[in-house]
């Protein structure tokens, strides 16, 4: 706690700070949850900018399906990142048709240059591709999601933001192209999936270590997933990756960005898997 706030403390040039107040407050914690708040705290302070853009009229906006989808991940790290957004819903039809109108009629007209779902809209800058928009709103406001003030950090960031990904579009591929609805059958397909990970993170309290990253949030969502389609024998099998999740909902605002995750489907009604409220 002490070299934490002793980091802390180190960027106040011009005051005195009496630090024995937040000591106190913060010995309770575990330390990963102190390492994170004294990084964001010194963070914010260096870059002379809040975290928050309360008070901000302007808030950027978020367009996607009314699905948890690709966007939860987005949406976990705005809330990680204490940054208040608008969204813009697309809510496919029922099926048999599954109209998807309500997107493709105006997907030309968003000023998008590489129209697609999700996309960012932040001022002037309009952005499409959902680890672009992770990771320009961590250099923006949580620039220590990105790990890029250390080389090592960020390459193994980048490393497994790739592996992370892999996992998710075995997962789509199941959901939308190849499956035939069965959760056991999936959970089966894609159950070898988590080892590695999981095996990493019975040492580790997230994805690299003791820093959060990007790919953080997106994979904790596949845990989310997988919890629901192997009705919850992933964490017979992997114990570590209930630990991680549990971790990951206890750090700021994340409990609450969980429960509104909980009202919407994982995937769209097209899809094979949990396909309706």
């Amino acid at each position: 706690v002490d070299n934490a706030l002793r980091s802390v403390s180190s960027v106040y040039t011009d005051q005195d700070t009496d630090l024995a107040p937040i000591r106190t407050r913060l010995r309770p914690l575990p330390i990963h949850h102190i390492h994170i708040l004294c990084t964001r705290c010194v963070s914010t302070t260096l870059t002379m900018s809040s975290s928050t853009n309360e008070g901000n009229t302007n808030k950027p906006t978020l367009g996607y399906w009314k699905i948890r989808g690709l966007a939860s991940a987005i949406r976990y790290q705005l809330a990680y990142s204490n940054v208040s957004f608008d969204q813009e819903v697309y809510e496919q039809g029922d099926g048999p048709e599954f109209d998807s109108s309500c997107w493709f009629d105006v997907k030309r007209d968003q000023g998008l240059t590489y129209p697609n779902l999700p996309y960012f809209k932040d001022g002037s800058l309009s952005l499409t591709e959902s680890g672009a928009i992770q990771r320009y709103c961590a250099k923006k406001w949580c620039p220590e999601l990105l790990c890029d003030d250390d080389a090592e950090m960020y390459g193994k960031a980048e490393m497994v933001s790739g592996v992370v990904n892999d996992i998710k579009a075995i997962f789509t591929s199941h959901t939308y192209l190849m499956g035939d609805g069965d959760k056991k059958k999936l959970a089966d397909a894609v159950m070898s999936c988590f080892a590695r990970i999981a095996k990493e993170l019975s040492g580790s309290n997230f994805l690299i270590g003791d820093r959060i990253c990007c790919a953080d949030f997106v994979f904790v969502e596949l845990v989310e997933m997988m919890e629901f389609v192997s009705d919850g024998e992933i964490f017979k099998a992997h114990p570590s990756l209930e630990a991680y999740r549990n971790r990951m909902f206890e750090l700021p605002n994340m409990k609450e960005a969980l429960e509104e995750e909980k009202k919407l489907t994982f995937n769209n009604k097209c899809g094979k898997i949990n396909n309706g409220v």
